[in-house]
């Protein structure tokens, strides 16, 4: 196929690069010929040319003659996390059949790496962010607000922002039922290794598995490992689980999930007889484990869908809005019935 420019196009067309492009910007009439004040022989020979070269034009740069610059911006906490990577790839599917690029960054849950990105997307004139916020930094976010330009959040909230699009997960109704999935089968002595993080979803989580194992006579017990030394402590967790009788675990991250889950193999413990397990976050490794694992799915997909879409109605001068998305409880043979 042959790239050719307008300029080109005009230039063999014997015209300037203005009646070209009026040409091609002009609504049709009823008979598909362009309603501009340009002739119509010499309208047709220009749809004709663009024809024959199938020429499209750049969507970008007649943005950037109106002030649109066809540039999303999108952040991540960690973009190889198979989630976050899930919901990147869809937003990314979705925007350049609209004729978006996308510039991705990975904030690595620090934020003066999420500052850095926001100053960048800002300066680079993105016409709209998503973002899945890290813990304890909205003063970046609140720059994309004060801009004026579309930021939805996806994920994790930060109420104290206003104006904002959401793309949320209940996170508390499906740590409800997990809670009341391994209560069915017959599980009474479950805990929780979770992360020390100022997130909200993650205190959700927290929370309504204390609530619901209140609510239910048992009592609930929380591993809280800090970041920079999960791994090992995640691990003496999961020791210190089987010592004590532990019979199932909840871990409400997926980095939590793949450490407990080898420290189990480590330990030569079997699942779900010496302990049962439900993870989160969507990974192929659930499925090929053996057996195979409960896991909460983030429903990666929709959430990139809903939150791609609810930008684009902000970019167009729509109120932002908030989405609740139910994530899945998918049942594998970790948490058979005992």
């Amino acid at each position: 196929m042959v790239n050719i420019t307008l300029k080109e196009l005009a230039r063999e067309l014997g015209v300037s690069t203005t009646l070209v492009s009026r040409v091609l910007n002009a609504p049709l009439r009823a008979d598909g010929t362009p309603d501009c004040d340009i002739s119509r022989d010499t309208a047709r020979r220009v749809l004709e040319l663009v024809d024959k070269y199938n020429y499209k034009p750049s969507r970008m740069a007649a943005g950037l003659r109106g002030g649109k610059r066809y540039m999303l911006g999108v952040i991540t906490p960690d973009i190889a996390n198979a989630s976050f990577s899930a919901t990147g790839r869809r937003i990314e599917e979705l925007a350049s059949a609209d004729g978006y690029s996308i510039m991705f960054g990975s904030s690595d849950e620090r934020p003066d790496r999420q500052l850095e990105l926001i100053d960048h997307f800002i300066g680079q004139k993105v016409d709209g962010i998503i973002v899945t916020p890290c813990a304890g930094e909205d003063r970046s976010l609140q720059k994309v607000v004060d801009q004026g330009i579309p930021l939805v959040l996806i994920n994790r909230n930060i109420p104290s922002l206003e104006g904002v699009g959401r793309v949320l997960q209940d996170y508390a109704g499906s740590t409800r039922a997990v809670v009341k999935h391994l209560l069915g089968n017959g599980y009474r002595r479950i805990e929780m290794i979770s992360e020390n993080m100022d997130v909200l979803s993650l205190k959700d989580r927290e929370r309504s598995y204390c609530e619901t194992m209140i609510a239910n006579g048992l009592e609930p017990h929380i591993y809280k490992v800090e970041s920079i030394t999960q791994e090992i402590e995640t691990r003496q967790a999961v020791r210190d689980a089987l010592k004590k009788g532990t019979e199932a675990l909840i871990t409400p991250r997926i980095v939590l999930s793949i450490n407990a889950l080898l420290e189990l193999m480590n330990a030569g413990a079997r699942i779900p007889e010496d302990m049962a397990i439900v993870c989160h976050d969507d990974s192929p490794a659930w499925i090929t484990h053996s057996p195979t694992i409960t896991y909460v799915s983030q429903r990666s997909d929709d959430v990139g869908t809903l939150a791609y879409r609810l930008l684009c109605r902000m970019m167009k001068g729509e109120l932002a809005e908030q989405i609740m998305v139910p994530p899945r409880l998918v049942l594998g043979g970790s948490t058979v019935k005992r």
